[in-house]
């Protein structure tokens, strides 16, 4: 790769002026006070940032990642002898030097709390010996962007508080009181740098959405010096003799002492990347052999340890060990049951289901007695992670947002006990103490209001009043993830179990929860939904797909063989269906073809001809579509399955708006495994699902389904379990460091035959990885690498996606907006009926106002960048990341914003969501064209999109795999709870305001 400009980079210069070292794409590179060729001095692994040179000029300072957290580091200026400075598990950003080049000023947690928090002050490290120093402290504020003054005695930060990074400050060089220097009264100021005589500059970004700001502009004591220009939000550099130095517009500028009009200084740096290049999995679309069933999902051991109770196949199953397992309930295809536990007594099974017949839709909470098949409804209006109390006396449980809710079964009164502590999904199932006073759950702090980002604590609450204590099992260590990682509180009351590191953990505590010793690892295996025996001499647990056994003390494993099959569901071989096209667009090309007969043989395309009249052939179904446009099926290619909250109307709902097949691109693994099972049997009506596991990451985490790692041996348990499962792709997240990306890039080709991505458009594509899943969405950095503050992308970043042979999947949620446009699609029962109320109210709020200026420049500027990839034959496959967006709606919003703003083609936007998704996740052969010998994967639609492009959301049924789903019978099952769910518009707009909340880019 060539790179001429550099989106989000930084500069420095040396004290004699005649030399610059610049940050492009997560590289240092030394350069010519002039210009020329670039040089590069660090490895992408290392992931710098933020270079500044030393007043003597022998050393160069800057933040790096490398390992997992930000630290100051220092190299020579040729980039030999990198040292770093600090350390530990708190992150230390932005560097200055003092005047005498004895210390490095920079921001940091360090101070604070892993459990309660800690907000970023100002220190300073000794570059010889290393010691540290605190300048401030003030844990209601964020001060960052250190700027040391160059008389010595002080240096300016930027302080941050509720309304906002609107306050330059400053403190003495050894602490003390800090004083404010300017104030903004809009926007942010950022990364103030202070000349030799005194003037200060910053960048100052103002405007716009929460998507882009309208200007980012370099300030001088108050007065903007880069007119238009779109300013780098990172520090500028102050040239030896008084000029500026900073990036803008992608390219590196030069402002002489009197500030005048910047000349650009013209770069080259090139990089050779890997190019992955691998096998890619062999699937079988038309196998019908029963097949051992892999999804096992959420299974709990009787408290006499002789049965268990999983999910599987949209149904519960009770096992008693040694034997087959036996079907309780079966949920309806439109339907989801989930959540089983066990009532302390054994005697009943408390599960959540969405499919009452005369409730509200959404999940209710049921007790039902295995051995007389009584099913009781405990509680109703999306209540989930059920727990009875060890009496029986009361249920604990969740609400949408994951409020933890305490129901007296004798009364029906139920009270909210403690809210979530952060966002991002819900926190994981509670757990009972033996005396039925404290529950202990899985919970995500977040450390500070820079970053989203915190670790999953256990958190332990006390039902008389409330009170509530967090920790962590292991310093600076999250428990695994919060879907049913633990913690479970043995029935003994002497323990928790958890996993931690991906393995099986047993944690002592005392009667309240506190810890009573270092938690002991008992397994070096995959580990998930730990669950004890009622004597708590033992624990089962999920491996890879299977059941475990396993003494406390971690002896004696065992594996619990489960005798359950199950088949894809496919029409008979023989059975043959002729649909009569009005107009069919195969996918080949942009050519439209009338009136043409597509020929389906059991669940593949054989033939597509010119309509026959008359009688059909003997034993043919023929279904009309002569009136309408036939599309091959829509994909999806970057969702979240959500069926913990959402159930079965997300799969009905992407079915209603036409899609196929979906990716999942982070997800519970075993619920993952488990709906793939579900939907390819039939035993959900849904699309085809592509899985992944969760979201591979460092050891903080945001979401629910993020996976935490703080060590390698972590790493490797998670990967194995990647492989067991069979992944449909591999993603790491935000905190994942390169290391662990290249080996999780490594995983995905070399073992499953599948691609790896992230967020991160660099190191990504240094590591091996083959694409982002979003163009733009949370960095690890204070702004990533592919676009600007303002939400431009420039020449570097389409270098990376020029040629296709690193790939993007794009998530325009600007496109939302554009509900403004078409109101009616507010009105639509896959709106009214289909969609929870959450989302309804949102849909229909969002249609009663047209999109704004800034809206829609904002979406103009993302879908140049989207148009110019497609030009240059990048890969652009569309997704939407719902159900952070409406499910299925948001995918046509994003097809009619490429086709609008973006200036493709209907056939060209098309593509991104048929043929090129199809190519990307290995699946061409099988799918995104109708052609013969493709699947019949089919999306029907009333109306003619290539006249009229909206006529695409007038989708009236699809088919997959040769089975039809009409829109109405994907309705219909949903009609008779529209409407009932209790509260009002207010409350559900708050509902999905908490749901979405600290989300990673939805608007």
């Amino acid at each position: 790769m060539t790179f001429t400009t550099g989106t989000n980079a930084s500069a420095t210069v040396s004290p004699d002026g005649t030399g610059l070292v610049i940050e492009v794409q997560g590289v240092l590179w030394s350069l010519p006070r002039s210009g020329g060729t670039a040089t590069a001095l660090t490895a992408p692994d290392l992931e710098p940032t933020r270079p500044a040179w030393s007043p003597d000029g022998s050393a160069i300072a800057f933040c790096a990642y490398r390992g997992g957290g930000f630290h100051v580091w220092t190299m020579a200026p040729d980039g030999a002898h990198p040292r770093r400075l600090t350390s530990g598990p708190w992150d230390d950003r932005g560097v200055s030097w003092s005047p005498d080049g004895t210390r490095i000023a920079f921001a940091s947690e360090r101070g604070g709390d892993p459990v309660r928090g800690s907000s970023y002050d100002i220190w300073t490290v000794d570059v010889a010996g290393g010691e540290l120093t605190r300048l401030t402290s003030r844990p209601d504020v964020e001060d960052y962007d250190p700027a040391w003054h160059p008389d010595g005695d002080r240096v300016l930060f930027v302080r941050a508080d509720a309304a906002g990074a609107r306050t330059l400050a400053s403190v003495p060089a050894g602490g003390g009181e800090v004083t404010t220097v300017r104030t903004v009264g809009t926007g942010a100021l950022m990364c103030p740098a202070v000349s030799r005589d005194g003037r200060v500059a910053h960048v100052w970004t103002a405007g716009g959405t929460r998507a882009a700001a309208a200007t980012s502009s370099l300030v001088v004591d108050g007065r903007t010096v880069s007119g238009t220009e779109d300013v780098s939000p990172l520090p500028p550099y102050w040239t030896p003799d008084g000029g500026l130095l900073y990036f803008a517009d992608g390219r590196l500028k030069a402002l002489d002492p009197a500030l005048q009009p910047a000349r650009d200084v013209p770069f080259t740096a090139s990089l050779d990347v890997p190019r992955p290049e691998y096998r890619r999995k062999t699937r079988d679309f038309d196998s019908t052999a029963r097949k051992a069933v892999r999804g096992i999902h959420l299974p709990a051991l009787s408290p006499d340890g002789a049965s268990v109770v999983f999910a599987a196949l949209n149904a519960l199953w009770l096992m008693p060990l040694g034997t087959r397992p036996r079907k309780l309930f079966q949920a309806a295809p439109s339907r989801y049951v989930r959540m089983p536990s066990w009532s302390r007594d054994g005697r009943s099974i408390v599960y959540a289901y969405d499919g009452d017949a005369g409730g509200d839709g959404l999940a209710a909470v049921h007790r039902l007695r295995p051995d007389t098949g009584e099913d009781t409804v405990l509680a109703t209006g999306g209540r989930l992670n059920p727990a009875l109390s060890p009496d029986g006396d009361r249920l604990a449980c969740q609400d949408t947002t994951g409020n933890l809710l305490v129901v007296d079964l004798a009364s029906g009164t139920e009270t909210r006990l403690a809210a979530p502590l952060g966002g991002n999904g819900l926190p994981g199932r509670p757990s009972w103490s033996p005396d039925g006073r404290y529950l202990a759950l899985c919970d995500r702090n977040r450390l500070n209001q820079r970053f989203r980002e915190g670790y999953n604590v256990i958190r332990v609450i006390d039902t008389r009043d409330g009170s509530a204590t967090a920790f962590l099992p292991l310093p600076h260590t999250s428990v695994s993830d919060r879907c049913d990682s633990g913690p479970v509180w043995s029935p003994d009351g002497t323990a928790m179990a958890l996993v931690v590191e991906s393995a099986l953990w047993v944690l002592p505590v005392g009667t309240d929860g506190t810890p009573a010793g270092r938690p002991r690892r008992i397994t070096d295996e995959p580990a998930d939904h730990p669950s004890w025996s009622g004597d708590s001499r033992r624990l089962l647990y999920l491996c890879g797909g299977r059941l475990r056994l396993v003494a406390r003390d971690g002896t004696g494993r065992r594996t619990l063989p489960v005798p359950l099959a199950a088949a894809r569901r496919l029409p008979p071989r023989t059975d043959v269906t002729r649909v009569h096209a009005g107009r069919l667009w195969d996918g080949t090309g942009e050519t439209v073809h009338e009136d043409v007969d597509i020929v389906i043989t059991g669940n593949r395309i054989t033939a597509v001809e010119r309509h026959r009249t008359g009688a059909g052939r003997a034993g043919e179904r023929r279904i009309d579509a002569s009136a309408s446009t036939v599309v091959p099926g829509l994909w999806d290619s970057h969702t979240h399955p959500y069926q913990n909250i959402y159930g079965g109307r997300q799969n009905s709902l992407m079915l209603a708006y036409g899609v196929t097949t979906t990716v999942s691109l982070g997800g519970f693994a075993h619920e993952g495994a488990r709906l793939r099972e579900a939907s390819d049997s039939g035993a959900v009506a849904g699309p085809r699902l592509l899985t992944t596991g969760e979201l591979i990451d460092g050891s903080r985490v945001a979401y629910s389904m993020g996976r935490a790692h703080h060590t390698a041996d972590g790493l490797r348990r998670t990967l194995r379990r990647a492989v067991a499962l069979d992944y449909d792709f591999v993603k790491t997240y935000v905190r994942a460091p390169a290391r662990t990306m290249a080996e999780a890039a490594r995983t995905a080709h070399e073992e499953l035959g599948v691609p790896a991505g992230s967020h991160l458009l660099t190191p990504g594509v240094q590591v091996g990885q083959d694409l982002t899943t979003h163009l733009t969405a949370t960095q690890r950095q204070e702004y990533g690498r592919s676009a600007s503050a303002t939400g431009h992308s420039y020449e570097d970043v389409h270098a990376v996606y020029r040629g296709g042979r690193f790939e993007i999947i794009v998530t325009p949620f600007n496109a939302l907006y554009l509900l403004g446009d078409d109101p009616a699609l507010a009105d639509d029962p896959r709106v009214t009926v289909l969609m929870p109320p959450w989302d309804t109210v949102t849909v229909q709020a969002l249609a009663r106002s047209r999109p704004t200026e800034d809206q829609l420049r904002d979406l103009g500027g993302e879908m140049a960048t989207y148009r110019r990839i497609v030009t240059e034959g990048g890969t652009l496959a569309l997704g939407t990341d719902s159900p952070l967006t409406p499910v299925g709606l948001q995918l046509h919003l994003g097809l009619r914003a490429l086709h609008r703003y973006g200036g493709l083609s209907p056939a060209q936007a098309l593509r991104t969501a048929t043929v090129v998704p199809a190519r990307m996740f290995g699946a061409e052969d099988d799918l995104g064209t109708a052609e013969p010998g493709k699947l019949a994967d089919l999306t029907v639609v009333d109306g003619d999109p290539f006249r009229d492009f909206t006529d695409l959301t007038r989708v009236s049924w699809v088919m997959r795999d040769g089975i039809v789903h009409r829109r109405e019978d994907v309705i219909g099952p949903h009609r008779l709870t529209a409407g009932r769910a209790g509260g009002d518009t207010e409350h559900w707009r708050e509902v999905g305001r908490l749901l979405r909340s600290e989300s990673c880019c939805a608007p």
